[in-house]
């Protein structure tokens, strides 16, 4: 699917015509405009689903006087069955006015579908939000490599169009039911280890290294997070960035209202 289907859903939708009335534009002009960094997300929903089914969301981050956007999903065929498509619910394009943007999606071949909206409330949105809403039958864990997102452009208030180059596939778990701080791996470790922890709700979250004596070492996160499945490593130093010697470390993680600690031992 070529990016001329998508600059004429996105034209069309701006015209309020039929989009595929006519012949298809014949390739892209971009012309750059203030979008130039925004990037796309492709996660999963972290809305409860019914068995069998997967639900994701496309975001946008750092969008600047967003009017538009079009971009292609290609998915694996064999693994998932589209459902629907439809416009993200309190997206970010529904900002302004409240009117919701003109929404076009068109799957023209298996495994492929191609999505555009336009704003039409002579507004634009800025910053972050989901803008699409994808739902699929599936009967197995997804993976990220089971989906890309292609020929992504996104049109400003002034008509002006960036193609999007920063482009990311998140995890695709199922959101956590409850927090949880993971043991670290490897444990002993040299020279470095890994620590897993869970989110089911966003939340600031901090998680510092202390010796036996109670005293802190590291702190290792220190800022708000999403939900979500999150890790973090540790290479034996200190907040001075100085190597710490052998020995049994505590690790203790305070998100909320949660906190739990465990412990691990540096061999060297």
């Amino acid at each position: 699917m070529k990016r001329s289907f998508l600059l004429s859903v996105c034209v069309s939708l701006c015209l309020s015509i039929p989009a595929f009335s006519g012949e298809m534009i014949d390739g892209v002009d971009i012309t750059g405009g203030q979008n130039g960094f925004a990037q796309l997300k492709l996660v999963r929903a972290s809305d409860s689903e019914e068995p069998g089914l997967l639900k994701l969301l496309v975001e946008v981050d750092d969008a600047q006087s967003l009017k538009g956007y079009g971009f292609v999903l290609n998915y694996d065929s064999d693994k998932y069955e589209l459902v629907k498509t439809e416009n993200a619910g309190e997206g970010l394009l529904n900002t302004g006015s409240g009117q919701d943007p003109l929404f076009l999606a068109s799957s023209r071949d298996p495994g492929q579908i191609a999505v555009g909206a336009m704003k039409i409330d002579g507004e634009a949105a800025n910053g972050n939000g989901r803008i699409v809403e994808l739902t699929f039958r599936a009967q197995q864990t997804p993976l990220p490599s089971d989906f890309q997102v292609t020929d992504a452009i996104l049109i400003d208030l002034d008509g002006s169009v960036d193609a999007v180059t920063n482009i990311e596939i998140g995890s695709l778990k199922p959101m956590p039911n409850d927090y949880a701080l993971d043991q670290n791996m490897p444990n002993p470790f040299n020279p470095a280890t890994t620590i897993g922890y869970q989110l089911p709700n966003a939340a600031p979250v901090r998680m510092v290294v202390y010796n036996l004596l109670g005293q802190q070492i590291k702190t290792l996160v220190n800022e708000q997070k999403d939900a979500g499945y999150y890790t973090v490593s540790w290479d034996g130093t200190d907040d001075l960035n100085r190597q710490v010697a052998s020995g049994i470390y505590l690790y203790r993680i305070q998100a909320g209202a949660y906190s739990h600690t465990q412990r691990m031992l540096l061999l060297k």
